[in-house]
């Protein structure tokens, strides 16, 4: 009986390690921001966002982080069950208490839905003719039609059970319904249904899906039933399904079916089954949902472990949970029969035949558990590197050669040259040369950079190459020669070396790789792609690609469109992470296998990975690029207002995010402002901050590009602006300007008030030192003339007094006009007025004519300027003179006006004089030059009277 038990659990065993290869499963859960771990249904929106329904809040999800709603956000319930979007980019959201929709970034409530308030929605499906149906968990099925109509559908009406699971159409257009009780089609307003009875395998439906036009493939409690429509052809365990308790159906693009069941995955080609479970890297094994996004990824909806995204089936990795002695895989070796040794650095060895890990430790012979290295010779043996010397692998055994017979430790590689020799790198004591006698040693007093040697590899001329700690070295035989930073290579520290199929040879070091041809070095380092500096190994697989271990991950280098790509674009670099399934970012020193399938193995600091490059598809779908915030100083405002930030604010962060969900920390962004940057900015960061910027007009632009090269097919954009303080905007430029100007004018005002004050000071000044100076030296000298006149003289002499007086009187006289021209106190209307009625007077007092005057529109107090007043009035004075001369009249009359800073003199009387008198004469010809000093236009009539008409304007200038 113990023997049966035993049996029993070693067959378990086995099985387990059969099933224990892990996939590339990623998980989403609390930890990683979704509200809860309960995934009910996932969808993906015409954006491409990844929306979540749980058991707690919905969520959207861009690839790095989840946005949540709840009840605050106007959802009905916090539990959401069932997403659906329609034709018109609602996305319909079936909670458990009723029904809600959303629409842009608002969720909204219909009170024509108050019947389902109280009902949980298992589902949501929209049909030909944009009817939404409603699956209720006891309240049958509804039907919504585009203006929010209800009708209710019931076992009333024939429907096989009111706990309706799951909706679909086929191409008749008939609506079938998988519920707790059987299967229901509605056609023609009819039912009809089947159970258990007519070939179900089970009658508690909990999924629904189309294989093919003609075939409905049913989920039930015991298996998946084929529906063609006349019979029923069921899957269940025994075909190699996971688990018969089937909760939901998907398939891929491909063809696949994938099914979630209550212990397990399993995807189906039509043939075969492949099973996943918890073993297999699935956070849970109780599957509620699974999709199939637009870019081929899988996701898969657990009970309490969130979300898994299934990104293929190109990676398998192993860990201590797997088999492993240890996670700290170097090297991997072949067997003749397929099998597989690892070494592990503290682990020991293990040999993998495909199902099992069976360790080899130092019980087994092997001398150190630290093994550095595993090399394959030309007669199929297999040799160990290890801290503390070598050893050969046979089986399950290892013959290590004792210290007297290989006095050299910690072998970091074993190499066979093409004449047999045999070279050993050592980290200390330099290489070693076996030639099948003796050992040679060869150090940096031989001329070796350094005597830490890391790996040695043979040209294709026969020289020996060596990956030293000191650089690169090539041995011919008989000297070395060195390779440094000094001749181009991009770190002295080279690790890995290897000869590629064109000759080259290929060095991987702790700042890069390098490959030298024909004396020459080019690197490859982060400038042109790499992940991290530190190059870990370097390999060449049979199709021609490289393959680079870094501390970041994988690289795939496609060195021929490395080479005639473009830089920026990274044309050639593929970079392969943990979250794309890689066991681990950080690779081991020389950990690279190749095996006789062409999968190769990647030995990292957490395990081991296989990868399958045939397996491996590039996604194809161009990643969208969405502007997701923007914020002022700190302060986030909505994407859709107009957008303006005072300068105090013009600190601006604008967050971006592309969408590809199968690498999405892989993508590159670039952006810029026009006008701000200089070209476009390439960086891995989703947020862009500009400090500072100064006031304008701004439009930010964004664009992304996957891991495999792939541009978005748009730029993202967001348009805003800066404005300028109060002080630089053009109103207060304007009142600055005005002000300044006003002051300006103030200033040359006050200025030439005050010369026109001075200048009115001095004209008085003057006119009073005219009148009392010269005017009376004047009258004095007429006095003296007419006393000297009174004495007994010669008459010649009284003539000359006479006409010496005579001339002193006249010069007192036309002084007299000149004085009262200069003096500014005579300035005003009134005085110029009062001037002329003084001198029409003396004039024409002799003449006994009657004098009228027209000044009655005039503002006697308003100022004449000087050049205006002294000219109309001599010109005025010469009309007085020539009427008292010539008129034979009797009246004068005499009009002065002003209009809108013009002005019009008329001097007129209404004599008759003999045809030419008055238009001849000096005095005549005084008058029209005087007009000309002042602008003025003067016009001389003769008949009916003589007339003089002066107009003109009084601020003019000749």
């Amino acid at each position: 009986m113990r023997f049966y038990l035993i049996l029993i659990i070693l067959s378990l065993l086995t099985l387990s390690s059969v099933e224990a290869q892990k996939y590339p499963f990623r998980t989403y859960s609390i930890e990683n921001g979704l509200s809860e771990s309960v995934v009910n249904d996932i969808i993906q929106d015409e954006k491409g966002f990844i929306w979540v329904a749980t058991g707690y809040g919905l969520n959207r999800f861009n690839g790095y982080e989840f946005e949540s709603f709840y009840r605050d956000n106007g959802l009905n319930d916090n539990k959401v069950y069932a997403l659906m979007q329609d034709v018109d980019n609602r996305i319909w959201i079936g909670t458990g208490f009723g029904l809600n929709y959303l629409e842009g970034d608002s969720i909204y409530y219909h009170e024509k839905f108050s019947p389902l308030d109280k009902a949980l929605i298992n589902d949501l499906f929209q049909d030909s003719e944009g009817n939404i149906w409603v699956a209720t968990d006891g309240s049958g099925a509804w039907k919504i039609d585009q203006d929010f109509n209800l009708v209710h559908y019931t076992t009333v009406n024939g429907l096989v059970g009111n706990r309706v699971r799951d909706i679909v159409e086929d191409r008749n257009g008939v609506i079938w319904f998988g519920t707790r009780s059987g299967l229901s089609a509605l056609e023609n307003d009819t039912f009809r249904s089947y159970t258990d009875k007519d070939g179900l395998p089970e009658s508690r439906i909990r999924d629904l899906l189309y294989l093919d036009s003609d075939r409905l493939l049913i989920a039930t409690r015991n298996g998946i039933a084929i529906f063609d429509g006349e019979k029923f052809e069921n899957l269940h365990t025994d075909h190699g399904l996971v688990n018969n308790r089937v909760m939901t159906l998907e398939l891929d693009d491909k063809g696949i079916m994938w099914i979630g069941t209550e212990e397990g995955l399993s995807a189906y080609d039509g043939e075969n089954f492949r099973n996943f479970t918890i073993q297999n890297g699935l956070a849970n094994n109780l599957i509620y949902d699974v999709f199939h996004d637009e870019n081929g990824n899988i996701w898969i909806g657990t009970y309490g472990g969130g979300i898994n995204l299934y990104l293929g089936d190109y990676f398998e990795n192993y860990t201590g949970e797997d088999g492993l002695t240890n996670n700290l895989i170097t090297s991997v070796q072949e067997t003749e029969n397929g099998n597989k040794y690892i070494a592990t650095f503290g682990g020991g060895l293990m040999l993998y035949n495909g199902n099992n890990f069976d360790a080899i430790g130092q019980s087994e012979g092997l001398n150190d558990n630290r093994i550095f290295t595993l090399s394959k010779f030309d007669d199929g043996n297999i040799w160990a590197g290890t801290q503390s010397g070598i050893g050969q692998v046979r089986g399950k055994r290892v013959i290590s050669l004792s210290e007297s017979d290989f006095p050299y430790r910690k072998v970091r590689g074993i190499y066979e040259s093409s004449n047999g020799d045999i070279w050993y790198s050592t980290y200390g004591d330099g290489a070693i040369r076996y030639d099948g006698k003796e050992y040679r040693q060869f150090t940096d007093a031989d001329g070796l950079p350094s005597n830490t040697i890391m790996e040695a590899a043979e040209d294709k001329e026969g020289n020996i190459w060596f990956a030293t700690y000191g650089g690169a070295s090539k041995f011919n035989g008989e000297s070395f020669e060195n390779f440094s930073i000094q001749d181009g290579i991009p770190n002295n520290g080279v690790i890995h070396l290897m000869v590629a199929q064109d000759g080259a040879i290929w060095f991987s070091t702790f700042g890069g790789v390098a490959r030298y041809k024909n004396g020459e070095i080019e690197n490859i380092t982060e400038k042109n792609g790499l992940p991290d500096p530190v190059s870990y190994f370097i390999h060449q697989s049979e199709d021609g690609l490289f393959w680079i271990g870094t501390k970041n991950g994988v690289v795939r280098l496609d060195y021929e469109k490395f080479k005639n790509g473009d830089s920026r674009n990274l044309e050639g670099i593929r970079v392969i992470q943990r979250e794309e399934g890689l066991v681990g970012n950080e690779l081991n020193s020389g950990a690279v296998f190749e095996d006789s399938d062409g999968k190769l193995w990647f030995g990292s600091v957490d395990g081991l990975s296989v990868f399958y490059p045939d397996r491996f598809i590039e996604n194809d779908v161009e990643p969208d690029i969405y502007i997701t915030a923007i914020r002022s100083s700190g302060r986030e405002y909505n994407l859709n207002d107009l957008l303006r930030f005072s300068h105090n604010r013009s600190f601006i962060e604008v967050d971006y995010v592309g969408l590809d969900y199968k690498a999405p920390q892989q993508i590159t962004y670039e952006y810029r402002i026009k006008g701000i940057d200089p070209d476009w900015q390439t960086t891995k960061n989703r947020n862009a901050k500009y400090p500072s910027l100064p006031a304008g007009d701004y439009r930010f632009e964004v664009r992304a590009r996957t891991a495999n090269g792939l541009w978005s097919p748009y730029r993202a954009s967001i348009d805003f602006t800066v404005t300028p303080p109060f002080w630089l905007r053009w109103w207060f430029i304007g009142l600055n300007l005005g002000l300044i100007g006003g002051l300006i004018y103030l200033f040359y005002n006050y200025w030439r008030i005050s010369k026109m004050v001075d200048i009115e000071r001095m004209r008085v000044r003057i006119a009073s030192d005219l009148h009392d100076d010269v005017g009376a030296s004047l009258t004095e000298i007429a006095l003296q003339s007419d006393f000297l006149q009174a004495t007994n003289m010669d008459e010649e002499y009284k003539k000359s007094l006479n006409q010496i007086g005579k001339q002193s009187r006249y010069i007192v006289n036309a002084l007299d006009d000149i004085v009262w021209s200069i003096d500014a106190r005579n300035d005003t209307l009134g005085d110029f007025t009062d001037r002329m009625q003084d001198y029409i007077n003396t004039v024409l007092e002799s003449k006994n004519m009657m004098v009228k005057y027209d000044f009655d529109d005039l503002n006697m107090n308003n100022r004449l300027p000087v050049d205006l007043k002294e000219n109309l009035y001599l010109i005025f004075k010469e009309a007085a003179n020539n009427i008292a001369k010539y008129s034979n009249g009797d009246q004068v009359d005499i009009q002065l006006k002003t209009e809108s800073g013009d002005f019009e003199m008329i001097i007129r009387d209404n004599g008759r004089v003999t045809d030419g008198i008055k238009k001849t004469g000096q005095g005549l010809r005084n008058m029209e030059m005087r007009a000309n000093r002042i602008g003025a236009n003067i016009e001389i009539k003769n008949s009916e009277g003589f007339t003089i008409v002066v107009k003109g304007n009084i601020n003019a200038k000749n």
